[in-house]
Formats: C-alpha cells, sequence, structure tokens
C-alpha cells in the first residue's frame, strides 16, 4: 500500500513537471516575442527622440514672420497739450518648437504608427531691424518742455513697446499659424522620419 501510494506520488509529480513543461514550451517563445517587440519598441522611440533632440534640430523653427510693424501712443493731455508719436519698423519673428524637453512619455509606438505629441509652438527668437526704424513725434511746445524738465525720451517708450506690438500685429493679423497648422505641413513630411526609422510617424 506504500508503495502503491509512493508510486501514486511520483506520478503526480512527473505530470506536475510534464505540464510546467508544457507551459512553458507554450509561453517563452511568446515571451520572447514581446521582448524582442518591447526592445524593439524602445529602440525606434530613442532613435526617434535622438533625431528630434538633435542640435541642429532641437529648436525646431517652423515659420519666419516678417513684418512692418507701426507703434504709436497719444500721452497727451488737456493742460500742455498733444503727445503722439510714432515709430515704424521691421521686425522678424522665428516661431516654432522646443524640441528639447521632449521625452519617452511623449512617443507612443503602436503596432507600426510611432505617434510624437510635439509642444505647443511658441517664439523661438525676434529680431528687429534697428536701421528700418522711423521716428515720429507730434507734441506742443509745452509737452516738448515737459519732456525735456522730466528728462523723458518718447522715442525710447515706444522702442521698449515695439516687441510686444509687433507680435500682436502679427497675431491679429493671422501671420502666426496655430499648432494644427502646423502639424498638417509636419505630418505631410513625416514620411521622411518614418522611412528611416522603419515606421509610418504620425505627430500631434
Amino acid at each position: 500500500m506504500k508503495d502503491f501510494l509512493s508510486y501514486g506520488k511520483m506520478a503526480l509529480v512527473a505530470l506536475a513537471l510534464f505540464l510546467a513543461a508544457c507551459v512553458l514550451a507554450i509561453v517563452l517563445p511568446v515571451l520572447k516575442r514581446a521582448g524582442n517587440s518591447l526592445t524593439k519598441s524602445r529602440s525606434i522611440e530613442k532613435a526617434a527622440l535622438e533625431v528630434l533632440k538633435n542640435e541642429e534640430l532641437k529648436f525646431l523653427v517652423t515659420d519666419r514672420v516678417g513684418a512692418q510693424v507701426v507703434v504709436e501712443s497719444d500721452t497727451g493731455n488737456p493742460i500742455l497739450g498733444g503727445r503722439e508719436g510714432y515709430l515704424i519698423g521691421t521686425a522678424r519673428l522665428y516661431y516654432g518648437m522646443d524640441l528639447s524637453g521632449l521625452g519617452e512619455s511623449d512617443l507612443r509606438l503602436s503596432g507600426s504608427v510611432l505617434t510624437i505629441t510635439l509642444p505647443q509652438p511658441r517664439e523661438l527668437d525676434f529680431a528687429a531691424d534697428l536701421d528700418s526704424f522711423r521716428f515720429v513725434s507730434k507734441r506742443s511746445g509745452l509737452m516738448a518742455i515737459a519732456d525735456w524738465a522730466l528728462d523723458r525720451d518718447q522715442e525710447a517708450e515706444l522702442r521698449r513697446q515695439f516687441k510686444t506690438a509687433a507680435i500682436t500685429s502679427m497675431r491679429s493679423e493671422g501671420m502666426i499659424p496655430r499648432k494644427g497648422d502646423i502639424l498638417a505641413r509636419l505630418n505631410g513630411v513625416a514620411v521622411r522620419l518614418g522611412s528611416a526609422l522603419g515606421v509610418d510617424v504620425r505627430f500631434e
């Protein structure tokens, strides 16, 4: 009887080992494929990050907006008279995206499609052509005396307002694109990046 029970236990152990071997035979290839897929996914995402954060591309300038800007002010009063000023000049805005902050969480690989979430576009650089500046002032005699006595420089005041006025003007004229417009253009050329990585790239 003891021999029979011992034999039965041995049979159960052997059966358990056999079933375990079968399960491993089925699961291991699946785990291996998943591991390869994960490694491939991370490799693609890493390569994409390296491309996007390259020094030459890190500050992705999507638009260069140039415009002639007029900044004006009217700070006269009934006592001293009029004090109108106009500053006319040319400005150039470099607009786009700062890609230096992109991380792995901004990239998602699903099948053969790599989706890249880009940051909000913003001003990357602003340049004013100082040689193009023209200043026009219309002041009463009393206001001119007041400016001299108070050490006020009307042209300097307008120069300090130039950048803000220029960007406001460009935006109101529709010269600064929305993120959706930029994404549409980038997705139009995403095939080049996708070909290099071996996947379809989509920017959002």
